[in-house]
This record gives structure tokens, sequence and C-alpha cells, in this order.
């Protein structure tokens, strides 16, 4: 008894002095998902993650940093940049990590995924974080203290024996005997996790488990000055509801330990004072540059979480004042009705929506030709195809498409009336049939004359080979790249070729080459425009017939760097896009996804356009 009690007070200054030498040390990525593209939104994630965040911060001396609303790539690119900086030593690679993850999570097969904002609860596979193979990535991490915690339904998939393990406590004999914890926390590598639920089941939105995780944080006081894992997991974690899991994966070591470090001290009663006081200060001012200079200031002070609900008040509201100013400068229809999506409870609803009367009469839309097409979210490209085809996420606005390429009886009016050069019909006849032999440059010349000639606003400025739009005009345009591929897949189905996803269905929405049979669907070249099945949208032809102009320069890379949002383009390049095949392609390039390029002033005997136009 005389040695242990000489050892007891020697360990607990040991342990005052190791936290203290852990200033930089010790981490946490927090990953929190409040707002989704395709699942529904949830409301506490991210302000749970905050808060946990400012308590390690504050008691823990953490490092803390939250990503809101990450997509995919988001996490991807996040998690590898913090490999890169403990393989590099930027960061300690005797520290501590916690990751911490917070949102919709599913099970689907053998396998259990955190689902980013941005992904596809149909094909996981591809959108979402799949436990299994994250698990072993965030275990490469040169870290020697991990700790992952799962906020998530179904995150018990992240145990690497969930299918077969009965016993779900979280048990850390190296965090047992106070003291060995210490030496054991020196000695052994640590790869632990916590999750919210230890049997698959669903975890609210309004999660306990953050509750009892913070709790713990906030309220665990001891001589040692430091919280186990075991302990923050059987005096907290187990109350929390569903009941959650807890266990070991990778390299842990056995007798491995995890430990939040108290600070030695509490900020003193003058930083507090001063805390008060620039709080206070920026109430009184209430403008965006007083809450950021006090979080700038004040890092970790009583206050932040108010100063950043403020802060991100006043910029929501700054921002509802300028699109407002814009929709007035811009005074269309388009721009009144897209403020009004954009700022549901604004106090200039009202007279947004008198304005948008006023100036939104029936439009003049040739419904025989066109189809409006209902805006939305849809998964662009394809896995299964060429290199400059990555799937990525894209949403659009409402637009009108043509029901059909434009003919040559359509182009040849034009022609007349403007007295340019009819174009080559190569002997296979007029009428009925696609323009062929037109360049980029000819048919966005077409669709000015067109909006002319029907009183609508022209959408293109034309200097020579400088071509420039407007996208707020209501005329008529070559359709985006991004918009002709949501037509085709009839709104962002998952279609291979347009109106069917079998090789077999295809010659009956289209005409193409079949590999030496050419004239089986009797038209050797281009066939008259409605003569094969529309897709589910009631377009023609979108598969084979011509190929069709986009506006879009054409960049190989382009999609990595694609905005999420009506994307139109780069803004410079040396060719424009063209889609949907021909009727000299086989069925390879005939497919929705598929992307060819040409200068704009080529003209080809298998190369016309279809139109389109805003949806306003």
């Amino acid at each position: 008894m005389k040695k242990l009690s000489l050892v007891l007070p020697l360990l607990l200054c040991y342990s005052l002095l190791w936290a203290q030498s852990r200033q930089g040390q010790d981490r946490a990525l927090f990953f929190a998902v409040d707002d989704y593209e395709r699942m529904k939104d949830l409301s506490n994630p991210i302000q749970n993650a905050r808060d946990i965040a400012t308590e390690l911060e504050r008691r823990y001396g953490f490092e803390t940093e939250v990503v809101p609303n990450p997509s995919l790539e988001t996490i991807e690119r996040k998690i590898a940049a913090y490999k890169r900086q403990y393989a590099s030593g930027r960061y300690a690679k005797e520290g501590q990590l916690l990751i911490f993850f917070t949102g919709h999570g599913i099970e689907k097969g053998p396998n259990g995924y955190f689902m980013p904002a941005d992904a596809n609860p149909d094909r996981p596979h591809v959108s979402a974080l799949e436990y299994g193979y994250w698990r072993d990535e965030i275990n490469t991490i040169d870290c020697k203290h991990i700790l992952v915690a799962i906020d998530a339904c179904h995150s018990i998939t992240f145990d690497p024996n969930w299918k077969t393990k009965t016993d779900r406590n979280f048990n850390r004999p190296g965090e047992r005997f106070s003291d060995q914890v210490l030496l054991n926390h020196r000695s052994y590598r640590a790869r632990l996790f916590f999750t919210s639920d230890a049997k698959g089941s669903q975890t609210p939105d309004r999660s306990t488990f953050a509750e009892q995780f913070l709790a713990g944080l906030r309220t665990h006081h001891s001589s040692s000055r430091y919280l186990t894992s075991s302990e923050l997991f059987a005096s907290y974690m187990k109350k929390a509801a569903p009941t959650p899991g807890g266990g070991s994966f990778g390299s842990n070591d056995a007798g491995s330990a995890f430990l939040f470090f108290r600070q030695a001290s509490s900020p003193g009663i003058s930083n507090a004072r001063s805390d008060q006081a620039a709080w206070r200060s920026a109430q009184q001012t209430n403008s965006i540059a007083a809450y950021q200079q006090y979080l700038a200031q004040y890092p970790q002070g009583d206050f932040v979480p108010v100063a950043r609900q403020k802060l991100q008040q006043l910029q929501s509201e700054e921002q509802e004042l300028l699109d407002w100013q814009a929709a007035k400068r811009t005074n269309t229809a388009l721009a009144y009705r897209s403020f009004m999506q954009k700022h549901p409870q604004s106090i200039y609803q009202d007279v947004a929506a008198i304005r948008l009367k006023e100036l939104a009469p029936t439009p003049k839309v040739d419904l025989d030709n066109m189809v409006f097409v209902q805006g939305g979210t849809f998964q662009m490209g394809s896995k299964d195809g060429e290199d400059d085809e990555t799937p990525h996420s894209v949403t659009l606005g409402a637009y009108y498409i043509g029901r059909h390429e434009v003919t040559f009886e359509e182009y040849d009016r034009f022609c007349k009336a403007t007295g340019k050069k009819k174009p080559d019909d190569e002997g296979w006849g007029r009428g009925k049939r696609p323009v062929n032999n037109v360049s980029w440059y000819d048919a966005v010349e077409y669709c000015n004359w067109l909006s002319s000639q029907q009183s609508l606003q022209k959408v293109y400025t034309i200097n020579g080979t400088s071509v420039t739009a407007n996208w707020q005009a209501n005329g008529y345009r070559l359709p985006t790249e991004a918009e002709w591929e949501y037509a085709a897949r009839s709104r962002g189905k998952d279609h291979k070729w347009a109106g069917t996803s079998k090789e077999t269905e295809l010659a009956s929405f289209g005409n193409y080459y079949e590999g030496g049979k050419k004239g089986k669907d009797s038209y050797e070249y281009t066939s008259p425009v409605g003569s094969f099945k529309t897709n589910d949208l009631g377009l023609f032809d979108m598969s084979g017939n011509v190929l069709e102009w986009c506006w879009d320069w054409y960049d190989k890379a382009y999609y990595a760097k694609s905005p999420k949002s009506n994307p139109i383009g780069p803004s410079t390049g040396s060719s424009r896009v063209l889609r949907g095949g021909s009727w000299s392609y086989l069925p390879a390039n005939l497919r929705c996804a598929r992307r060819l390029n040409y200068t704009p002033d080529n003209r080809y005997g298998n190369i016309g356009f279809r139109l389109s136009r805003a949806g306003s």
C-alpha cells in the first residue's frame, strides 16, 4: 500500500504534464450533413458537430474542423489531405484523431454506407461512403490513436464483425486501471469506433448519441484529468437510444487507449470578461463584419455558437437583398421566378409575383414542335463510358427543347428570308428530313433569326466568330450539353440510349448504322423526323439520325470542375460539343452520355441541331 500511495501522486503529476504537452497533437474532423439532394433533410447534424467541436477545443485542447454538407468527393479529398499531413509529419503522428460522421446512413446488400449530401440512395456504391472500404483507408492514416464515431442509421455496419458479433459493448482493458492508462496510451496503437446503433436500426434526427457524447465531454470530472473512451461509452453513451455499439478495427493493439485530456486551467476571469465585452460590442454593432471579428478574436469564446448563428442569418439576409437588386436590374420573368424559388420566405415575394405577372404573358411556344422539360437533379455521364464521361450530379432549371431536329423545310425558310446559301442535302432529300451540313455558327444564326420572327428576345450576340449568350433572354438557342443529356434520358432516367437500355430495342427509336446492315430501317442515310418512336418525354431521334450541336465548348476534363447547377460549359475552347450520334454511327456512339466534338465551323452530312428555350 505504501508503494501504491507514492505511485498515484506521481501518476497524477505525470498526467497533468502529459495534458499540458499535447498542444497541437489532438485533432477532430467532423463530416456533418443536414441538406440532401435526394434524401430527406435533417435538422441537427451540423449543430451537433459544432457543439462537440467547441467542447473539444475549449476543454480538451483539440484542433477541430467541421465540414458541413460535404459531397462524396469532398470527404474523399479531406481524408486524403489529413493522410498527407500525418504522413509528412505536419500533424503529430503520436497524437490522436477523432473522425465523426453525422447524417443519414443506409444498409444495402452486404454493405453499410454513410450518405454525403450528393448521395443517391439507389446507387450508394458509387455515390456514398462504403464503410468496408473507408474503414481500411482510415486505418492507414499515420496517426497513432484514431477514434471513429458515426451518428447515422445502420452505422453498426462499420464494425468489421457486425454480422456475427453478439457483444456490442465497448470495453477497453487498457483504459481500466488508472496506474497503467498513460503508459498504455504511450505504448499501443488505437483504432476504435463508436456507432449510434448496435443492431442496424434507425437513428433519429435529434440524436441522443451526440447528446450523450457532449454530456460526457462537459460533465466528466476526475483527479486524473482525462476522460477515457471506455468511461465516455459506459457512463454516457450507453444511455443513448437506440443503444450504441463500439469496438476496434484494423491495426488496433490490445491494451490501447484513446483519451480526452482536460486542459490544465480554464480561462481566467479577465479572459472571460474580455470575451463578454467583445460579444456585447458585436451585438450592438450587429453586422457581418462585427461577428466575423468576434469569431476571429475568440475562436473558443463562450458566445461562438450564437455568433455563428447571427452571422449566418445576416449573410442570408444580405444575399437575399443582393439577389432582389439583381432581379430588378434584369427585370425579366425568369429573374423574378428564380428569386421567388431561391427565397420563398422573402418579404419581396408579393412584389416579385406582381412583376412576374406583368412580364410573363403566355409564352409564344409552338407546342407541336417544343416539349417542356421540368427541371431536376440527375447523374450526368456514365461509369461505363469513355474517360470524359465521369458521372457527377447536375441540377437543372426548367426549359423547352425541340420535339425533333430542325428540318430542311424549316431551315430553308431562314435561308430564303436572309439570302443565305442553302446547305447541300447530299441528294438524300429535303423537306421533313433533318437539316445537315450546317456549322455551329449556322445554328446560332438560325436561333436568332427565328427569335426575331416570333418577337422574342435574341439569345446570342454574334460578332464574327465571337458569340456570347444572354441566358435570361426568352428566344431560341441551342441546348446546353447538360440539358441535352437530361432530356435524352427522359429527365435523367438511367437509360443507355434515348428511350431504352436494350440494344435489341434501339432500332425502334432512331436511324443508325447497324454493323454493315445499313438500310435495315429502310433509310440508307437520314430519315424524316418523326419516323421512329419517341423517348418518354416525346422527343424524336435523340439517338441517331444526325449529330446535334450543343452550346458548350468541349473540355475532356470539364466534368471534374463542372458547376452543380445549370452548367453551361467552359468559357473558352477550340471545339463545340455534339450529342446523339447519327445515321453513320454504331450503337456505342449513340449512348445518351457519349460526348463528341468538332470545331464550330465544320459542316458534315451527319451534323444538324435541335432548338431549346428558357423555361419562362
